[in-house]
């Protein structure tokens, strides 16, 4: 049997690199594009700002060593994202697996942070800059990717037929 609280991030690395194939055959042109109102920036740095967001929240839980890459960084290629996106949802998955855990000190060390808030913090930011993501490819006449639990359950072999 799963591991459920595990299950959402090993949906979530799914879901990134996912979207990050959907995004490989756009152009510069589409990658780059800021000029879309509501949203974090364009497709490229909302990537990186995925994935770089994500090895924080790892090292933050422990992953120190974990390789961050920042929005202002340059784009080191779809190859790399996809491989920061993996190495962080798989440190994200673990650390869901070993709860409960000692709470962590929060950045100003003022306070102490449960992990679990920590984790929760993590699905929910990937979430809504993906869905970000998934706008700009409507704004600019493309089809978004379909990133429900849904899709994930049918790619894992967990939605089939009867």
């Amino acid at each position: 049997m799963s591991n459920l609280i595990a299950d959402f991030y090993r949906q979530n690395e799914w879901a990134n690199l996912a979207l990050i194939d959907h995004c490989r055959p756009l152009t510069d042109g589409q990658l780059d594009d800021d000029s879309i109102a509501g949203v974090y920036g364009s497709i490229r740095s909302t990537l990186l700002h995925i994935v770089g967001a994500e090895g924080g929240y790892a090292a933050r839980l422990g992953d120190a060593d974990l390789e961050r890459h920042g929005t202002d960084d340059p784009w080191p290629g779809f190859d790399r994202v996809a491989e920061y996106a993996r190495l962080a949802g798989a440190a994200l998955s673990r650390h869901a697996e070993s709860l409960p855990a000692p709470p962590i000190l929060s950045r100003d060390g003022k306070n102490e942070i449960d992990r679990e808030v920590v984790l929760v913090q993590m699905y929910h930011h990937s979430t809504h800059h993906r869905a970000e993501i998934c706008t700009v490819l409507t704004q600019i006449g493309l089809e978004p990717l379909d990133l429900s639990a849904w899709s994930w359950g049918e790619a894992d072999g967990r939605l089939r037929p009867a």
